[in-house]
This record gives structure tokens, sequence and C-alpha cells, in this order.
């Protein structure tokens, strides 16, 4: 049973994309029906845990929105990093999930029972995740991963 959702950040709650405004400063967007899903999860009792390869102000607002049980940022071994969390929390890879949207997020992708991936991702990183999602990146991917462990 799914005990924790860990989710990449660029390209899974955001599409992925930066948007740059005429002064310059980077912005990203996140759909409400995400930030919905992710609220949604920790009512039902899940944890939620971010491990993002970035290190950036928008990790620090995500880290403050979101008050993520797990916040890894920076990181460039993910698989390692959770593996860390696994023997931390005295966890095992049956209780947890992972989406990614990235060639960095196969080695994890492929290690978790359950794992996702935003249908408009490289063919090399569908074939890694268990399950490969309806919704692109940053558009629904939180709220249909939700739904499948929330209807499971």
């Amino acid at each position: 049973m799914i005990e924790v959702v860990f989710l990449d950040i660029d390209g899974v709650l955001t599409d992925g994309a930066i948007y740059v405004d005429a002064s310059g400063n980077e912005t990203k967007r996140i759909l409400f029906d995400d930030i919905d899903a992710v609220f949604e999860l920790k009512r039902a009792g899940l944890k939620i845990g971010f491990i993002t390869g970035e290190n950036t102000p928008f990790c620090d607002f995500v880290k403050k929105r979101f008050v993520p049980d797990f916040f890894v940022s920076g990181c460039k071994d993910k698989l390692g990093a959770l593996k860390q969390i696994l023997q931390e929390e005295d966890l095992d890879n049956t209780q947890v999930c992972y989406a990614g949207d990235s060639k960095r997020d196969i080695p994890l992708l492929e290690f978790l029972p359950l794992s996702f991936s935003p249908s408009d991702v490289d063919d090399t990183i569908k074939a890694a995740s268990k399950i490969n999602l309806k919704a692109q990146r940053g558009n629904g991917v939180v709220k249909e991963i939700a739904m499948h462990i929330l209807t499971k």
C-alpha cells in the first residue's frame, strides 16, 4: 500500500518550461487541479515528497506552499536520495511511488514497483515507468496520479 507519493517538480508539478518576463525574472506555472491533488493526497493520509535536480527560489516556493514531508533539491542522484529516505524512515519500495519526466529519473522509475510518467516524455522514460499517464507535463499529472492512488 502506498504511503508516500514522491514527485519531481519540473515536468511533473510544472510543465517543465521556464517563463521569462521583460525584466528577466523566471516564473513557472502550476495548475490549480494539481495543487488541489497534492492536498487531497495529504488529506487522505499520504505523505508527500519532492525530489528535484533544481535548487532555485521556485523550489523554496514549492516547499513553503505544500509543506511536504520530504524535500530533496539540487539532487543529481535521485535513486540514492530515495534509498536513503527509505532506510531512514523504515519503508520499502512497495510503500512509495514516484513520478518523473527526464532521463535522470529513469533509475528511480525502474526501481519502484509503482512509478509514473507524463504522456509527452521520451519513449525511454515511458519504458522505465510502470504507468504512462494520459496527462502531459504540468497539465493534470498530479491529479491523475491522485485519482489512480485514491481509487485503489
